[in-house]
């Protein structure tokens, strides 16, 4: 699988530049955001590179940006709870990093732990590895982030149509405290791959 070469040369570069540095420390880690949505062709336009990684690998991580790319205040704000949240640019690309992805809502807070099991799947660019998050994993991101009902509704058709690659993310994703309607929306996927 490779990365459709449509997005921005330089923030193609600068995520293989990127990615060359934590495949070299062994970091966990994986593109997810837009940039995972264009990589299935779901949405084109790409803003910034977002990478999740490992708790384990957080000061690490930070340690390797630091040195390849200009840190920026982060401003936290509500329904956002993740652990650990920095913005870097790097060559004028935005990087999000980030670790304990949390997101609270009407019924708790939905934490994402990036673990090796949460990569399915990797893409090349520069003949540079580039991990994928699950699409799964997303589409339950999406589901309880504000303002992001058209990338749910876009990622639950493509579920629907092309099938679930980690059924059990799914049923773990359920394990968690979810609204009633994101719950009912998983199962409702759950049953059309395998009714």
């Amino acid at each position: 699988m490779t990365l459709h070469q449509s997005h921005n040369t330089q923030l193609l570069e600068q995520l293989a530049r990127l990615a060359k540095q934590l495949n070299e420390n062994n970091i966990t880690w994986a593109i997810g955001g837009s940039l995972l949505l264009s990589q299935y062709g779901i949405v084109k336009k790409v803003n910034d590179i977002d990478v999740l990684v490992s708790e384990k690998d957080v000061g690490r991580t930070k340690t390797i940006i630091d040195t390849i790319g200009n840190e920026k205040e982060v401003q936290k704000y509500s329904p956002f709870r993740t652990s650990y949240f920095y913005k870097y640019t790097m060559n004028d690309v935005e990087v999000d990093l980030m670790s304990g992805f949390a997101l609270e809502h009407e019924s708790g807070v939905y934490i994402l732990s990036l673990t090796p099991n949460s990569i399915v799947t990797c893409t090349q660019i520069n003949g540079v590895s580039i991990p994928l998050c699950t699409l799964e994993d997303w589409y339950i991101l999406y589901s309880l982030m504000p303002n992001k009902e058209e990338k749910e509704l876009l990622l639950f058709r493509y579920l629907q149509a092309h099938g679930i690659s980690s059924k059990q993310l799914l049923i773990e994703a359920c394990r968690q405290p979810l609204p009633d309607r994101v719950r009912g929306n998983v199962k409702q996927l759950l049953k059309s791959v395998n009714p």
